[in-house]
């Protein structure tokens, strides 16, 4: 199957989102989680932001304890049409953003590979939204047990949760996801991205 999608979440530098653009990214997530290792302020966003589409790929703002009218501020402010909904009050309050900015919308699988779902469902819409399915433990390089994973919804969707260049061809192959997003498995330390390894893996999920 074919990935359309490649994201690498978690950039902190204006440069890596440049490079990991032209290598052929087409999301840069930037983290607005201030207890994440890989959390950016207003100003590195915006020009986490700018670098990205000047190159090509779309900026992502990824929201964990943010409210509404919090979303939409820093959306504003960074340029960002693209919002991730992490934890259960961005997910809560997704609603009530306007209709124009497209939702990545998380959900986690939990030890046994089932997914768990939330109400915030029933707001998205298929031809406008994606889910990303990760780690019910984001961020830690942790892969989600797919032994008993199906994936059940119409929506497009993103696989993430451990993801490395030597793992991402087989992962791919078994759930046949139509896109892919990568932090931890190319970095060199929590939130050091290394773009050798973001070039080694956008290169494999392209072969």
């Amino acid at each position: 199957m074919l990935v359309d999608m490649i994201k690498i979440c978690g950039v902190r530098d204006a440069e890596i989102a440049r490079i990991s653009a032209e290598a052929g990214a087409h999301l840069i997530g930037i983290v607005f989680h201030a207890h994440s290792p890989r959390y950016v302020n207003i100003d590195q966003a915006i020009a986490i932001s700018s670098a990205a589409k000047n190159a090509g790929a779309l900026p992502v703002a990824v929201f964990v304890n943010q409210t509404d009218i919090d979303m939409r501020a820093i959306c504003e402010a960074a340029d960002i049409q693209i919002v991730q909904l992490h934890g259960t009050p961005a997910r809560a309050h997704h609603h009530l953003l306007p209709d124009e900015y497209q939702r990545i919308y998380v959900l986690n699988v939990a030890e046994n590979g089932e997914l768990v779902t939330d109400k915030g469902l029933q707001y998205l819409n298929p031809e406008r939204d994606m889910i990303l399915i990760d780690h019910h433990d984001p961020g830690e390089g942790k892969m989600i047990n797919f032994t008993g994973f199906n994936y059940p919804f119409q929506f497009p969707w993103l696989l993430a949760g451990g993801l490395t260049p030597d793992n991402v061809a087989t992962m791919v192959d078994a759930l046949q996801p139509h896109g892919v997003d990568v932090s931890s498995g190319v970095e060199v330390s929590k939130g050091q991205k290394d773009i050798s390894l973001i070039k080694q893996f956008i290169t494999v999920v392209k072969k």
